[in-house]
């Protein structure tokens, strides 16, 4: 892979008692508003997995069980830098209270999964992800 990639992860968080939600995060004003999967960089050292796990719990204060998905995205960054975005879907219970990390988010939602629509995302990448997130639970 070229040195000058910034890696990135997305993780799809299915929750519920029955697994049948999806949790979106909204991000602050300055950044559009837009709803989204959790996304963040992989630190030096980090593998994609370990970086999905702490993302998961810096941005929702969420832990569960991982799954790489056989989906990823390459695409130029806010800043113009190369991006190689690998998608992992987080199974996550129903239970645990979700505590949105406020420096990059200002809301959260969850949505049942058969309300879930294209609409619901800020970015098309997000919802093709939701997408294959439910194929792999299926």
């Amino acid at each position: 892979m070229e040195k000058n990639i910034q890696k990135k992860v997305q993780v799809v968080i299915i929750g519920g008692k029955s697994l049948n939600k999806l949790l979106l995060l909204q991000m602050k004003e300055d950044r559009g508003e837009l709803w989204q999967n959790v996304t963040g960089s992989v630190d030096e050292g980090e593998d994609f997995i370990e970086a999905a796990h702490r993302e998961l719990l810096e941005e929702t204060g969420l832990s569960g069980e991982l799954e790489e998905l056989d989906v990823q995205f390459k695409f130029k960054d806010r800043w113009e830098r190369n991006v190689l975005e690998k998608v992992f879907v987080a199974k996550v219970n129903g239970e645990q209270q979700v505590k949105i990390s406020d420096e990059e988010h200002q809301d959260y939602k969850w949505i049942p999964l058969d309300q879930v629509t294209e609409e619901n995302f800020g970015y098309k990448s997000n919802f093709k992800s939701f997408l294959e997130s439910l194929k792999k639970l299926s």
